[in-house]
């Protein structure tokens, strides 16, 4: 088998398998099924996943993938130019995410579930990472200030994220991206500014 092959093959395999998981959900899915969805036989879908754990981290990866990029996109679409208003876009975007609003394309039920099969240690790595260069990039133009840790600021602004995708809020209207823009707006990049540029 050539190199293109495989990598066809494998990512046939991938697509079969998010295509059993919409019908037959991720429990009643057997290998068998994403064999058949792939028009592969069994020993060919053990060539590229040792069992079914191991397609569904496979999808699960795929799924992250494709969350962020249409994260990206959605950031660089509606995010404005300041940092403040490009993490607020991606506040907006989580609580979408969460609610799979059907107007927006982004969203998949099954890929959501699948991300949420993943470590919750790697899921806030992924999103911390994927905040970092914006977060980077305002310290350069100096948005935020300059010892600011970046690690340190995007772990707890993922966490905010993760926040507002698992917790309903008893306060605010998660439906309503204009709450979940003031709410982050009001809290958000404050602690990431000098005390002297927060007093002005």
């Amino acid at each position: 088998m050539t190199q293109v092959t495989t990598a066809d093959t494998r990512q046939m395999i991938i697509m079969a398998a998010f295509a059993c998981f919409r019908d037959h959900g991720l429990r009643k899915t057997t290998i068998v099924d994403i064999a058949r969805a792939a028009d592969v036989s069994r020993s060919t879908f053990y060539e590229y996943f040792r069992d079914k754990e191991t397609v569904v981290e496979a999808c699960a990866e795929v799924a992250s993938q494709r969350f962020y990029r249409n994260m990206a996109k959605a950031i660089d679409r509606d995010g404005g130019s300041t940092l403040e208003d490009r993490l607020v876009r991606a506040a907006v975007f989580v609580t979408q995410a969460r609610q799979v609003v059907e107007p927006e394309v982004y969203f998949d039920q099954e890929e959501v579930n699948l991300m949420l099969t993943k470590n919750a240690a790697t899921l806030l790595r992924e999103c911390a990472e994927f905040i970092a260069p914006y977060i980077s990039a305002a310290r350069v133009t100096g948005e935020v200030r300059s010892d600011l840790d970046i690690t340190s600021a995007t772990e707890w602004f993922s966490r905010m994220l993760f926040s507002l995708f698992t917790t309903p809020s008893p306060y605010f209207d998660q439906r309503n991206n204009d709450a979940v823009a003031d709410f982050v707006r009001s809290h958000v990049v404050r602690g990431f500014v000098d005390d002297r540029i927060r007093r002005r």
